[in-house]
């Protein structure tokens, strides 16, 4: 059996293909676009996470398709699964060893979390197969990209104190193409974002 290495020209099926990795937060930080001045995170104890905001979300084509009069379309229908999936990974990493429950009602010690995803440009359309009737099997370096926006507000004033957005590279291995491969790489990619999270919250506890 063949292996066939691509950088952009076969690639993903559906929407839970697009999103696989990349990440929301830095290395050691949230790295903000904006931060309220004199703004304490150690006031927040407990977490009010918002579900995913896909709303609003474009696919946009990448240069190398531009020519191409293909409509690339967002299937809707994938956002339940993958909404499901960041909240999963958003409560495992924020509530576990003692941390910061996630709670659906505002209060003085909650922070609330916003994220959505503004678009997607993804290297090959949607829906292109795994694989070919030779037998050839498709290993991708990354995905694609993606423009994420997350805003971190008081629960209660609903004022603006952290705000990171941009666009994140999607993928950073070769591995071959498959919706198992794309699924736990995508909730990876959410954990990764409530560890991010975590790190921050328990560094202005001091723990």
């Amino acid at each position: 059996m063949k292996n066939v290495f691509s950088t952009g020209h076969k690639l993903l099926t559906g929407l839970t293909l697009l999103l696989l990795a990349g990440s929301l937060m830095a290395e050691s930080s949230i790295p903000a676009t904006y931060v309220k001045p004199d703004t304490d995170l150690a006031k927040y104890k407990r977490v009010l996470v918002k579900p995913l905001n896909m709303v609003d979300i474009e696919i946009l084509k990448p240069a190398w398709e531009q020519d191409n009069d293909e409509v690339w379309v967002f299937k809707a229908e994938a956002s339940i699964a993958v909404q499901e999936w960041f909240m999963d990974a958003m409560q495992l990493e924020l509530e576990t060893n003692g941390g910061y429950a996630m709670v659906s009602e505002s209060a003085d010690d909650v922070l609330r979390i916003e994220v959505e995803l503004l678009s997607i440009t993804p290297y090959v359309k949607p829906g292109t197969r795994a694989g070919d009737i030779n037998g050839h099997v498709i290993s991708t370096l990354g995905s694609g990209d993606l423009v994420v926006s997350a805003e971190f507000r008081d629960s209660q004033t609903r004022e603006l104190l952290i705000l990171v957005e941009g666009e994140r590279t999607i993928g950073s291995e070769y591995k071959e193409l498959s919706y198992e491969n794309h699924v736990a790489n995508l909730k990876a990619v959410f954990e990764e974002w409530g560890s991010k999270i975590r790190k921050a919250l328990d560094e202005a506890h001091g723990k």
